[in-house]
């Protein structure tokens, strides 16, 4: 075709037959936002957008593509926006046009035009997330302080400050769109003691994957150890807005050994078919080849986390030498912890009266191998005075039971 007949074709068909024809419009509509080199499809675009490409996907002849300057977008109160780039899909026939621009400053609507004629279908709206919405729409759950205490890091309320080693701060930052926005926001954690006026900031790094998500864990190490005793918070914050908060109590290793009881005793029995078990009182030894002692042991401060070396002893029958049974460095908590000395045989048992727990040089309680004393009344209603007995948590829970008996026998 000579080149002054192709130019007339082309005026033709452009001009006097419209593109606005049936089978001639937009399939699709979608846009996205570039944030820290990070591409962001189809989600609302964040005041702090580096830009915003709007991707039309149509079904075009080929007379229409000629010409990428007959493409722009046009959005109400601001200047049409060029087509930046322009692709066809050879699989599926159609055409791919990009227009690249940046960020609206409110929610607006945009639409493609070819010689300022509207493209069908190709209508989209583009909502902004202004700072403010952006953060109150976070969330932070699960804030967790965990302790570094020897080898084993445990998360907690109370600790012993001599025994810290580390500390972690941690928790799940979610939001209903993309973290990106985050980039340009002051995400820290500041820790200081209760009552002070200042702290230290320590800020909160993300890495691509956790900032194109919209879930992401946090994790910051303080770098200064609490040495004094005291009170401390650490709070989540979003430039100065905090998110959340979290109190951290350490106290001395005298606190936390004055703290520690024993909450429940057992026995370990194994019958001589080799059967083991846990037993509130001591059955007969008759029918027994192995005992040893049970203890669970907690502290009465709240989410304690501390280390404590135990010990677990035999009283001996005769005042001799006090024989230890177990001696082991323990993690113990709010939580009832298990003091398992192994069993002993029954023969050996038969020497001693008690086992005992101790913390350092403090007794935190016995286990008695000899039966409750039971009182005896004379036929004047008096009655005799039971020998010496070491008090324990079986004894309790045997008295409570014979009470309960009893109140309910006489109702």
């Amino acid at each position: 075709m000579w080149p002054w007949i192709k130019r007339w074709h082309d005026w033709a068909v452009t001009d006097l037959w419209p593109l606005p024809r049936p089978g001639v419009k937009a399939q699709a509509m979608h846009h996205s936002y570039e944030k820290g080199g990070l591409v962001i499809d189809d989600q609302p675009i964040p005041w702090n957008a580096d830009a915003v490409v709007v991707e039309c996907q149509a079904r075009l002849p080929s007379i229409a593509v000629r010409r990428k300057e007959d493409f722009v977008l046009r959005m109400p109160g601001q200047d049409p926006i060029p087509l930046d780039n322009l692709r066809r899909d050879e699989s599926l026939d159609r055409y791919r046009l990009f227009f690249r621009m940046r960020p609206p400053s409110n929610t607006t609507k945009a639409e493609v035009t070819w010689r300022h004629q509207r493209l069908p279908g190709s209508e989209i709206t583009l909502s902004v997330l202004h700072q403010a919405q952006f953060v109150d729409r976070l969330s932070l759950q699960h804030p967790t302080l965990a302790v570094q205490l020897g080898q084993q890091t445990v998360a907690c309320q109370t600790f012993v400050s001599s025994q810290c080693r580390g500390l972690i701060a941690g928790a799940v930052l979610s939001s209903p769109t993309s973290l990106a926005p985050l980039v340009d926001l002051n995400c820290h954690v500041d820790w200081r003691r209760d009552g002070d006026n200042e702290g230290r900031q320590y800020p909160v790094q993300l890495s691509s994957s956790q900032l194109k998500g919209k879930q992401a864990l946090l994790t910051v190490c303080p770098s200064k150890l609490p040495k004094r005793l005291g009170s401390y918070v650490a709070s989540w914050k979003i430039n100065d807005q905090v998110l959340a908060s979290q109190r951290v109590k350490a106290i001395s290793k005298t606190a936390f050994l004055r703290s520690l009881r024993i909450s429940e005793t057992r026995f370990a029995v194994q019958s001589k078919k080799e059967d083991v078990r846990l037993s509130r009182q001591l059955p007969a030894l008759g029918g027994v080849s192995r005992v040893g002692p049970c203890f669970l042991v907690s502290s009465s401060e709240v989410g304690m986390a501390g280390l404590c070396t135990l010990s677990v002893c035999a009283q001996l029958a005769g005042g001799g030498q006090t024989p230890v049974l177990l001696e082991q460095e323990l993690l113990l908590t709010d939580g009832p912890s298990p003091i398992v000395a192994g069993t002993l045989d029954v023969h050996e048992v038969e020497q001693m009266t008690a086992f005992e727990l101790r913390a350092a040089t403090r007794s935190l309680g016995v286990l008695p191998l000899t039966p409750s004393p039971v009182a005896a009344f004379d036929a004047e209603g008096g009655f005799k005075v039971a020998p010496e007995y070491a008090w324990s948590s079986a004894a309790e829970d045997q008295l409570q039971e014979k009470l309960a008996k009893l109140l309910g026998n006489g109702r």
